[in-house]
């Protein structure tokens, strides 16, 4: 199988990026600042996971390759607590000193975690099985989509980590060019180009990253031409946005061969938002992801 192994990105690589998209993005600057903090954070933790190996079984791998399946759930994702309970706290503090609009569920959250009143643990076992949260966000009285974000970032780390051993496993596998991660079964919220012009997609919930096919739609595998239609900007050269009229779905790409920078994928996300509302008043939805932070 062809995949991407991009050398792991230094808390240096980050802050860099985040730097010159501050400049160039001037109307993101607050969001760069206080997303640059978490991705950095995140990075930190990563270096510091101790988990064991997800080992599995021979025949069960050679069936999930024969028929294009996922190697794992992501119910199956392991998670180090001590690392993700100790981000998590520190993505709170940096959210009540840098994120006005989440200020809020970050003291709300520190307390609930100082009182006893908050375990992360369900939480993270509610998110990776695709549950509700709203119950659980309602008794501490905020969004549940915060506490969405909180968590999520905060175990993102640990399943990152588990993504990457997994990704053994697909070395000597045959291609997989599917709109769905190979990984844990999850879409992609993000593609880029390579040096070679080759298409990559990265997956929302693990950030594994694999090559798919260069055309077509990655939300219902449509390859009709006519259903097809990518939109961008002449001052942004190295973002599209490809929109499939089949499904209405959306897609923003970034084309590595237009940056003289560090690829940050989380960072262009969070730089390109006008890009989704443009999609969106379109009438495009974004792909339909498991878990959105």
């Amino acid at each position: 199988m062809t995949q991407m192994f991009r050398p792991a990105l230094s808390t240096e690589d980050i802050l860099r990026a985040a730097g010159i998209l501050q400049k160039a993005r001037p109307a993101y600057g607050a969001l760069i600042d206080f997303y640059g903090q978490v991705f950095v954070a995140q990075a930190q933790s990563l270096s510091q996971i101790q988990l064991d190996p997800i080992i599995l079984d021979p025949g069960l791998l050679a069936l999930k390759q024969e028929h294009a399946m996922p190697l794992i759930d992501p119910s199956q994702f392991l998670i180090d607590k001590d690392q993700a309970e100790s981000l998590f706290k520190q993505i709170c503090t940096l959210a009540v000193a840098h994120a006005p609009k989440l200020s809020h569920s970050g003291e709300r959250l520190s307390e609930a975690l100082i009182c006893g009143d908050l375990d992360l643990a369900p939480v993270f076992a509610a998110l990776l099985s695709d549950q509700d949260l709203e119950p659980m966000a309602k008794k501490l009285d905020i969004p549940a989509d915060e506490l969405t974000f909180f968590a999520f970032s905060a175990m993102a780390p640990s399943i990152q980590f588990c993504s990457a051993q997994l990704s053994a496993y697909l070395k000597e596998g045959p291609e997989f060019k599917k709109g769905y991660c190979p990984v844990c079964g999850s879409h992609p919220d993000t593609a880029f180009l390579d040096q070679d012009g080759k298409r990559f997609l990265l997956c929302s919930l693990c950030s594994h990253e694999w090559l798919t096919l260069r055309m077509g739609c990655v939300s219902c595998d449509t390859a009709d031409k006519q259903d097809q239609q990518y939109f961008f900007s002449a001052e942004e050269k190295e973002y599209r946005v490809y929109v499939c009229d089949n499904c209405h779905h959306y897609l923003k790409l970034v084309d590595l061969r237009q940056l003289d920078r560090a690829f940050v994928p989380k960072l262009e996300q969070i730089t390109t938002l006008h890009l989704d509302y443009k999609a969106q008043e379109k009438g495009y939805t974004g792909p339909v992801s498991k878990i959105r932070a």
